[in-house]
């Protein structure tokens, strides 16, 4: 008996009658990393699609509230990577979960992972208290503001 790798099963897997719901998601959620750029796909997370709308989670309200403006147009960008089942996005700030940490930078004492949890004036989303101390805002706010640079 030969031992199989994992990719190699789960493919095997999803391939049998009954997953085609698993590998639609996994072409949506590769959709949407590809039709975004990479700071907004670390701030987004696809969560479910419900008769041809899209339901998009962010990491704050105004995240969701600017992605609402250009809707139209990465839909249409999302489409270009899929058979076009995606008729519209709703973006919420809710849902949306992330295990990675940002990092510090060289330049800056406080690390901005130290601290409670706040919350940020500017969103109303929580945040680390030492990313309050060093920029006065999140993490988030503070590349939206031009007070950080972007990645």
């Amino acid at each position: 008996m030969s031992i199989a790798p994992i990719s190699a099963i789960t493919l095997q897997l999803q391939e049998q009658p009954g997953w085609e719901g698993v590998r639609d998601w996994g072409a949506i959620v590769r959709a949407w990393q590809a039709s975004v750029s990479p700071l907004i796909a670390e701030r987004t997370q696809p969560r479910s699609l419900n008769r041809g709308l899209l339901t998009i989670a962010t990491n704050s309200a105004s995240l969701a509230h600017q992605l609402t403006f250009g809707r139209q147009k990465l839909c249409h960008q999302l489409n270009l990577h899929l058979d076009g089942s995606i008729q519209d996005l709703r973006f919420v700030a809710i849902g949306f979960s992330s295990n990675t940490s940002p990092t510090a930078t060289q330049s800056e004492s406080v690390p901005i992972d130290s601290g409670a949890v706040v919350i940020c004036s500017q969103c109303n989303t929580r945040a680390r208290q030492g990313e309050l101390l060093r920029w006065g805002v999140c993490q988030f706010c503070a590349i939206d503001l031009g007070i950080l640079g972007r990645k």
